[in-house]
Order: structure tokens, then C-alpha cells, then sequence
């Protein structure tokens, strides 16, 4: 595998996801004066671009696995899973826009919004925690024998077998909430349901392809909320 991506392949990368999310975010709304968005717009810009400048420096392999969709993988099927989730995110960043906005369907409480902008963060930062422990971290569901795939325990995986997982579904739930929409958590959580199905496939293929895998099941009982499940 190459080891170098360019840089214009990874600014055309940010430039078309941020305009998708600028587009659905503020044509839903009806207008650029949006605080909430700005805001998650440049949180999230920030959290990519200091993301993207680690994995470039520290793992440029997992920055092009999680940058290169096209290429052949176990699991096609997985692959259709992933566009059926961009599918589904569109909607989903547009609904706060027509909720908050335009309509004004929903009106929360100030603090609401501030924890829920905090629970933003947590969850960005724990993808990155992620990113930085797990250098297998593939958006397919995949054995990497090429890379000299095995079992990561250590880090947010010492507590969950799936912290990617638990980042990601609470980034679904608190972003409609910082935007002031209770409108799109409907949607939140059948796009978290659609993790919780997959969580099940990773682990099938997993269990079966990665030594070691079982068990780390066996020691790490919890897959997304220590404690709970």
C-alpha cells in the first residue's frame, strides 16, 4: 500500500464534505445567520483538520484506508452499508435547519444546548482517541492480514470493544441538540440502530478471521457503555 496521500486529495476531500454539510445545514435553514451551525461547522472543521494532520504524520496508512472507499475489501456489501449511512446524514443535518430555524418547532433551554455542545467535543475527541490507538481502524468491516491486523485492548478499548461506535451515536444525539432541534433524534436513532446492526457483523467477521478476537470479547464484556451493554 502507498504511504504518502496527497494534500489536494485531501483538501478536494474537506472541501466537498463541508460544503455538503454548509449546503444541507444553512439551504435548510433559510439563512447563513445561524450561530449554532457556524459554530459546529468550525468545531468540527478543526477536529478534521487536526485529525487528518496527525494520521498524516503518525499512521498515513489508516489515513488512506479511511480515505480510499474504492478499493477492494471483504464484504462489498459493507460497502453499500456506508452509502446507505451517507444517505441517511443528509437528512438528518437538514432537519435542525427546518426544526430551529426556519419553523421554529422546537425551543430549548440555553443550558440543554451547552451540555449537549459539550457532549459534541467529547465525542469528536473520543474518535480521535480512537484513531490514535487503533491503526486498524478501517470504515470497512475488514481483517487487514496485509497490515498484520490484531486485537487492540489498550486505550477507549480496555472499557468497550466498539468506542468508535460510542462516539459516533453521541455525535448523532447531541449535534440536533447544540443546533436547538429535538426534531432529527427520530433519525439519530435509527442511524444508531444501523451501528448497533453492524456492530453484530464486525463481530461475527471478527470473531471468525482475527485470532484473539474471542477472546478479548471474553475480557472486554461491554460494547458501548461500560457497565451497561
Amino acid at each position: 500500500m502507498a504511504s504518502k496521500i496527497s494534500n489536494a486529495r485531501i483538501a478536494a476531500q474537506f472541501g466537498l464534505s463541508f460544503t455538503i454539510m454548509g449546503v444541507a445545514l444553512f439551504g435548510s435553514a433559510g439563512t447563513l445567520l445561524w450561530p449554532e451551525a457556524w459554530l459546529y461547522i468550525i468545531l468540527h472543521l478543526s477536529y478534521a483538520f487536526f485529525m487528518t494532520a496527525w494520521l498524516k504524520l503518525h499512521d498515513p496508512e489508516l489515513l488512506i484506508k479511511r480515505t480510499e472507499l474504492g478499493t477492494p475489501a471483504e464484504g462489498s456489501w459493507d460497502k453499500r452499508f456506508f452509502w446507505l449511512l451517507i444517505a441517511l446524514f443528509i437528512p438528518y443535518l437538514m432537519i435542525p435547519g427546518f426544526d430551529a430555524v426556519r419553523f421554529g418547532w422546537t425551543d430549548l433551554p440555553l443550558p440543554v444546548q451547552m451540555g449537549a455542545l459539550i457532549v459534541l467535543s467529547w465525542s469528536l475527541w473520543l474518535v480521535f482517541r480512537v484513531m490514535q490507538e487503533n491503526s486498524f481502524a478501517s470504515p470497512l468491516i475488514e481483517v487487514q492480514t496485509d497490515r498484520g491486523h490484531r486485537v487492540i485492548d489498550s486505550g477507549p478499548y480496555a472499557y468497550v470493544r466498539h468506542p468508535m461506535y460510542t462516539g459516533a451515536i453521541a455525535f448523532l444525539f447531541s449535534l440536533p441538540i447544540w443546533l436547538g432541534s429535538l426534531a432529527a433524534l427520530p433519525l439519530a436513532a435509527v442511524i444508531s440502530g444501523i451501528f448497533i446492526f453492524r456492530i453484530f457483523a464486525e463481530e461475527e467477521v471478527l470473531s471468525s478471521g482475527l485470532e484473539g478476537y474471542t477472546e478479548y470479547c471474553g475480557r472486554v464484556k461491554y460494547r458501548l457503555i461500560p457497565k451497561v451493554w
